[in-house]
């Protein structure tokens, strides 16, 4: 089996890190681990130039079986961006500051856990998101969460001390943002009104400092968790946030749930939008699921769940059918028939 391990040399840089390993110490635990298994990978370093989907692009041309990415969220985005359509295998060994796809799918934060996952773990494929062409694994923001994502990347890579002007500049964004009027078509159909401070359009559980804004998130089902806040005051916006942080929901009954596999967003003006963060421009939106577009190696108690729809389910007419779905309900579990 041919595998690349494509390397940050600066992971574990950000102010927010948790460990004080250096890259170096990364990269002899990393290799040291995989040798453990029998595994000898080629390492290739990611570049300011080229953050990794470049290089996952040729490892894939390149016919490799495994394509490790070893960074934080962005090293492991872009290496996943690259693999997107190939027979090459995504492997994830997470060494940044909130590592959300990892956590989304339940692959261990330590170097040792996470290498026995790429060793005894299984091979699934997930779905992948779209917005106007940009993709996203985790998220698609429109509106006030995407206003406010660079001012907490800047912070997540500066430390609160040295981001301070940039958590001045989200406040200001956070009670200066008007909510918008907005007309969503789901699948297609008819268009439905919204008037939203924010809609998130999720194809995993988790994304941002750990927010779990669609618990229920299948990642390979074909389907996209979309979320929208309705009549949202700035204050009850901030203590969502912080709720389901702490993984509670008391603004749940404010909040629409849908699942889609397609969905155009048109608004009186033009909203911002994000995919996985990074801002890509505004309003008119076409967000899209692209189902099973990525291999990843996954741990096999993941391989049927939590966030796997299982084979039984996929089975079933109930499934099938489902095109999109509305739901108010505290836990926004259930799928219901149009």
């Amino acid at each position: 089996m041919r595998t690349i391990l494509i390397l940050n040399p600066t992971s574990g840089a950000s102010m927010l890190a948790a460990g004080t390993e250096t890259p170096e110490q990364h990269e002899e635990a990393i290799l040291a681990a995989l040798r453990g298994y029998d595994i000898e990978p080629e390492v290739w370093y990611t570049t300011p130039e080229d953050t990794g989907g470049g290089l996952a692009r040729q490892a894939a041309k390149e016919g490799a079986d495994l394509v490790v990415a070893a960074g934080g969220d962005g090293t492991i985005h872009a290496v996943a961006t690259g693999l997107i359509g190939s027979k090459s295998t995504l492997g994830i060994i997470a060494l940044g500051t909130m590592n959300n796809l990892a956590h989304s799918l339940d692959i261990p934060d330590t170097i040792e856990g996470a290498c026995a996952v790429l060793a005894k773990g299984e091979t699934k494929l997930i779905d992948v998101g779209k917005i106007n062409e940009h993709v996203f694994l985790e998220v698609a923001g429109i509106g006030l969460e995407a206003v406010l994502f660079p001012a907490a990347e800047e912070i997540k890579s500066r430390g609160w001390l040295l981001g301070i002007d940039a958590l001045v500049r989200g406040l200001v964004s956070l009670f200066s943002y008007q909510t918008t009027s907005l007309k969503i078509r789901f699948d297609g159909r008819k268009w439905r009104p919204y008037k939203a401070i924010q809609v998130t359009v999720c194809n995993s559980p988790y994304y941002g400092a750990h927010f779990e804004a669609a618990p229920n998130a299948l990642m390979d089902d074909g389907l996209l968790d979309v979320v929208i806040f309705r009549n949202f005051s700035k204050l009850e916006y901030l203590r969502h946030a912080d709720s389901i942080r702490r993984g509670e929901r008391v603004l749940q009954p404010k909040i629409t749930h849908r699942k889609a596999k397609s969905l155009y967003i048109s608004a009186d003006q033009p909203v911002e939008y994000h995919a996985d963060g990074i801002p890509h421009g505004c309003t008119p939106a076409t967000i899209t699921i692209v189902p099973g577009a990525l291999r990843v190696r996954v741990p096999q108690k993941v391989a049927s769940g939590p966030n796997m729809a299982s084979p039984e389910l996929k089975q079933t007419q109930r499934y099938k059918d489902i095109t999109c779905v509305e739901t108010s309900d505290e836990k926004g579990q259930e799928y219901a028939k149009q």
